[in-house]
């Protein structure tokens, strides 16, 4: 059956989520993490994409980031994907490939929903139990946009510069997102829309984008009527 291309709209972004083949542990030491920044950073620098948010896991990790077009997001993807294997190989001394396959991801309609995605993104070590305080793990964007401490891997979105005038006022207000209540209905949409290729946005946002592409943004509630020729054309 054939797999429905990406949905890349150019300058708007895209939450990506990437993991380790079978689930397995890719990033297992601050050595690996360190060189799948060094990765992110060498394929920002030979594309056209902007990065605003991002945590590494040790089997997986998250990107909020906006791509000129579709051939600049491969590129980048590439890029980071096959260094950080030729590395990860070559320290184990093993052959092969580590990556589950393509990666997953979904458009966001960031003027409602972009901030959610930050948090859902930033957040993750602490769902996970990695750490009580999520200013407590190092290798997300938190520090950057929540502390104002600098890293390099990310060009701050116009809506968060928008928060405030000031680099300090900026961040005091983007702590405040984390303190409201956790949603978990929230949450599980973005993970079923990244998982499934799909928009995550409003209704609005959903009609937009689909006649821009000529085609579904959102599958059928529960995955449709397998049988039928429309829920074939939605899948892939």
């Amino acid at each position: 059956m054939a797999r429905l291309p990406r949905i890349v709209i150019p300058n708007q972004p895209l939450h990506i989520m990437h993991r380790g083949n079978n689930k397995q542990n890719i990033f297992e030491s601050e050595e690996d993490m360190t060189r799948i920044k060094e990765d992110i950073a060498h394929a920002l620098s030979k594309s056209d994409c902007h990065l605003h948010a991002y945590v590494i896991m040790s089997n997986h990790l998250h990107l909020l980031i906006t791509p000129a077009d579709k051939v600049q997001l491969s590129r980048f993807m590439q890029t980071m994907a096959n260094r950080y294997v030729r590395f990860f190989n070559a320290t184990r001394k093993r052959t092969g490939t580590i990556w589950e396959g393509r990666f997953k991801s979904c458009l966001i309609d960031s003027e409602n929903y972009l901030f959610t995605l930050y948090r859902y993104i930033e957040m993750n070590p602490v769902k996970a139990h990695m750490v009580k305080d999520i200013a407590d793990y190092p290798w997300s964007s938190y520090r950057h946009n929540a502390l104002g401490e600098k890293d390099s891997l990310i060009t701050e979105h116009e809506l968060y510069q928008n928060l405030a005038e000031s680099s300090a006022l900026r961040v005091e207000n983007y702590q405040k997102l984390f303190n409201t209540v956790n949603c978990s209905d929230l949450e599980q949409q973005i993970t079923e829309a990244t998982m499934r290729g799909e928009v995550y946005g409003t209704r609005e946002f959903h009609h937009e984008i689909s006649q821009l592409i000529s085609r579904v943004t959102k599958l059928a509630a529960h995955g449709g009527d397998r049988k039928s020729e429309s829920y074939k054309d939605q899948t892939g």
